[in-house]
Formats: structure tokens, sequence, C-alpha cells
């Protein structure tokens, strides 16, 4: 039962059984040293009449000196012995008596009828031969205690005493004193008195102090256990909370990871073919710069064809000039012929020959102007014909200035793809760079999240255990079981299928399902805090 009341009693209980226990517990101690201190004064008490005796023993010894030296005979130092140990006393009434080893009494100060008188069949009311102890022990040991009954000075009753008797060799005589004990138990029995008054004082006051620490003491400890209580319901609704939101975070963390190791992929791709085609622009490049080389030598080569065709023209009139010439000599020549022919005639006979060499010379000429004029259209059609190339060369090579300049701004044009696309190609390395970089810190921070969920749940366990531990100190202190309308509602949510978190807080534990404020939940704390008893068990 003891052990129940301990384990499932309250702390005011507990306060007032460890007070009430400790001065029960003192009580017992001050029992144990009256008890223990009743032997304790026996054997101080037999330690003092031990040490009176010797100092009555060394008068014996004195006188006996004396006798031995002569200043007095033995029969006048044994009267004077005798006399000065019978006026001998010590705590007023305790005395000295001597007998011999007979054993007869020599001197006995409360009795003088013992005087005298041969002892050995004096008894005590249990039939102890006292007397004959004394001799027996003073035989065997020199001095002892002996334990029996006697009256005490001034009574006839016999009570128990405890004697010590020292055997003084020279004279033969046995020197005693005793004590009485129920002396020693009157002052143990005053001591106990005195050890009870203080018992129960300590326990009155014991008492006293234990309610004013309980006074003291539990009420604080119930507002703390109440706080406690309120701190550890707090703590597992935010460790919950913290669970859910950590475990949201790994889980988007894991996504954005997944994520980015595809963009990564696909810049990687994306790089691949930039740098394809940065090299399929510098190839375009330098096939286009071949190119307008071959054009620029096509253009030098018309410019060269159009000069010849210019010369070739240029010599075609000269030649149609000479043939012109020619033709003129020719028609001259004609004109001369006739002339000579005419002349021939008129000379008759005699210029028959000549008129022949006329003819002859007439028909050359006929025959050199035909020459001359088919020379004449041939070169003229040739002449046509060059003008004709010349105009087709000079838009030729207009068109190859035309081709030599587009070629060369597409030149221009591929140079800076090339280029852009290098530094397009560079600039996706990078980003590609700044991707990995932000995977390895995604990743990172999955594990950050993962760790952080795990460690939420272990916050979660440890705030269970604290509610655990909350719920034993309320068993040991005594407070009662929170109530529903002061316990703090810890609110669950649930997700719909839209990720939006949705109260299943208790109807009527905050207006229109909206969370009570932080400030409004410690308003509500403390006010229970502060309610007084009716917020606690009382003790």
């Amino acid at each position: 039962m003891g052990r129940a009341v301990l384990k499932t009693g309250k702390l005011s209980t507990k306060l007032v059984l460890f007070g009430v226990g400790g001065v029960l517990a003192f009580t017992a101690v001050l029992a144990w040293i009256s008890f223990s201190l009743e032997s304790r004064l026996m054997e101080e008490k037999r330690a003092a009449t031990e040490h009176v005796v010797d100092v009555a023993y060394s008068l014996l010894e004195k006188f006996a000196k004396e006798a031995q030296a002569g200043k007095l005979t033995e029969e006048a130092a044994k009267k004077e012995a005798l006399d000065h140990i019978r006026a001998l006393r010590y705590q007023e009434k305790d005395y000295f008596w001597i007998n011999d080893l007979k054993p007869v009494m020599i001197m006995h100060p409360i009795k003088p009828e013992l005087d005298g008188k041969d002892l050995s069949d004096f008894k005590d009311p249990n039939g102890k031969h006292l007397f004959v102890e004394f001799v027996k022990v003073c035989r065997d040991k020199g001095a002892g205690f002996v334990d029996y009954l006697w009256p005490k000075p001034g009574f006839d009753k016999p009570v128990p005493k405890v004697s010590y008797v020292k055997l003084f060799q020279p004279w033969g005589w046995v020197i005693g004193s005793g004590i009485y004990v129920d002396d020693v138990k009157a002052q143990a029995n005053r001591i106990r008195f005195v050890f009870g008054g203080i018992a129960g004082g300590m326990l009155m006051v014991g008492l006293l102090v234990t309610w004013w620490i309980v006074r003291t003491v539990t009420r604080p400890i119930y507002n703390v256990v109440h706080g406690l209580h309120t701190g550890s319901e707090q703590v597992a609704a935010a460790a919950d909370q913290v669970a859910q939101a950590g475990q949201s975070l790994a889980e988007g963390s894991s996504q954005q990871a997944a994520s980015i190791e595809e963009t990564s992929s696909a810049l990687e791709e994306l790089a691949s073919m930039t740098r394809q085609n940065a090299d399929n622009a510098g190839q375009a490049n330098t096939i286009v710069k071949e190119s307008a080389r071959d054009i620029e030598e096509a253009t030098a080569a018309m410019n060269d064809l159009t000069k010849a065709i210019h010369a070739i023209s240029a010599a075609s009139e000269e030649t149609q000039k000479i043939i012109k010439t020619i033709d003129e000599i020719a028609f001259q020549t004609n004109l001369l012929a006739l002339n000579a022919a005419v002349e021939a005639a008129r000379a008759g006979e005699a210029g028959a020959g000549f008129a022949v060499v006329a003819d002859e010379v007439r028909n050359l000429a006929m025959r050199a102007a035909d020459a001359a004029r088919n020379t004449a259209e041939i070169i003229e059609d040739t002449v046509k014909k060059v003008r004709e190339c010349s105009t087709m060369v000079t838009r030729a090579n207009g068109a190859f200035h035309k081709m030599e300049g587009g070629s060369r701004r597409i030149g221009e044009l591929v140079a800076e793809i090339a280029a852009a696309s290098s530094e397009q190609a560079e600039g996706i390395d990078q980003i590609n760079k700044a991707v990995s970089q932000l995977d390895q810190v995604v990743q990172q921070n999955a594990a950050y999240a993962e760790e952080t969920a795990s460690a939420s749940g272990e916050l979660q366990h440890q705030a269970e255990r604290m509610k655990r531990y909350v719920a034993e100190l309320q068993t040991i202190v005594g407070v009662s079981e929170v109530t529903a309308s002061s316990e703090p509602t810890r609110k669950k949510e649930h997700r719909k299928g839209n990720g939006q978190a949705v109260s299943t807080a208790p109807a009527g534990d905050v207006p229109d399902g909206r969370e009570m404020p932080a400030a409004a939940r410690r308003k509500g704390v403390g006010a229970r805090l502060q309610g007084g008893p009716e917020a606690f068990t009382d003790f």
C-alpha cells in the first residue's frame, strides 16, 4: 500500500509522508539513543563507582604505608582508615563498606548493626550470598562487579544494586561501593521524557514545515506541470506540422532534382547541337571564303576578258577602216581601169593590149571591192557580235561583282553566325555547369530535407515522450487530467486532392474553422494557470 501511495499519490501527500517519515525516523533515532543511553549510563556509573572505590582504596594504602613506616601502629592505622572511609560520601547518599575474607563486616556506615558479624549466610531476597560473592570475586580477580538486591538508605525494601569490590591484600579487607539500578533507570527515564518532548516538538515543527512546503512548492509545480502539458501539446502539433512540411519539402526537392536533371540532359543535347552548328557554320564560312576567292578570280578573269574584247572591238574597227580604205582604193582602181579602157579604146589597136590590162585591173579592182565588202560585212558582223559579247561580259562582270559583294556579305554573316554559335555554345556550357551546380545544391537540399523530415519525426517522437513524461509528472504531482475545455486542441489536417490543407478540429473550437492565433492560445493558457484552485487538484 505504501508503495502504491508513493507511485500514484499526489505530491502533497508524498511530501507530507516524507515529512512525517523524517520526523518519525528522527523519533526512532531518539528512542534508540534513549534506550542505549540507559546502558551507557550504567557503564558510566560502573566506571564512576570503580573510580571512587579506587579513591577509598588509596586511603587504605596511605594508612598502610604509615603503619609500615612506623608512624602509626597497624591497629591505629586501621582505625584511622575506617573513620575516614566511614565519613566518605559521594552523590550525597552513596557510601563505602569494608568486610574481610571470612566474610565478616568490618565497617558499614548505613547499617552499623552489621559491624563484626559473620555474613557468610547473609542473602538477598533472591537467595544470593552477596558477601560470599564479594569475597569470591576478590579472590579470583582481585576486583570486580557483583549484582544483587539491597535496600536504599532510609528504606527497607531491597532494590537492584551493582557494587564494585576490591581486595586490599595487606590487611585482607574487601572495600566496596555500589550504585542503585533504579536511580540509573530514573535518570534514563528523565532523559527519555526530554527526548519525547523534543520529538513531539519536532513532529509539530516538521508537520508545520511540511505543510508550508506543500503550500509554497506544490502550487508552482502545478503551474509548471500545466505549462509543460500545454507546451508538450504545442510542441507535438508543431513537430507534426514540421514533419509534414519536411516531407513535402523532400518530395518537392526530389521532383525539382529530377526536373533539373532532365533540364541538364536537354542542355547537354542543346550544347552538343550548338557546337555542331558552330562547327558547320565554321565550315560554311571556310567554303564561303573559298567561293569568294574563286569569284574574285573569276571577276578578274572577266575583267581581263572584257579588256580583251574591247581590244578586239577596237582592232575590228581599225580593220573595218582599213577595209573601207581598200574598198575606196578598189573603187578608185576600178575608175582608173575604166578610164584606161576608155583611153585604150581611143588608142585603137595600139591600145588593145593596154585595154586588156586595164580590163584585168578593173576585174581585180571589182574582185577586191567584193572581197572588201564581204570582209567589211564579216568584220561588221564580228564587231556587232563583239559589242554584244562585250555587253554580256559587262553584265556578267556586274553580276560577278554583285556575287562577290553577296558572297562577302554571306561570309560576314556566316562568320558572325559561327562566332555567335561559339559564344552560344560557351554560354550553354556555362549554363550547363550552373545547372549541374544547381542540381548538386538541389540534391543537397533534398538530402537536407530528408534529414529535416527524419529530425522532425524524431522531434515528434520526443514530443510524444515528453507528453508521457508530463503525464507521469502529473500523476506524481497529483494534477487531475486536463479537461477538454482547458486542454489545447491539437488540430489535425489532411490533404485534399488539390493539395490544400483542410482542418479537422472539433466544432466550436474556433469560429469559421479558423485556427486560433498564438497570442490567444497563450492568453487562454495563462488564464488557466492563473485560474486559482479550480484549475488544480487540491492537496
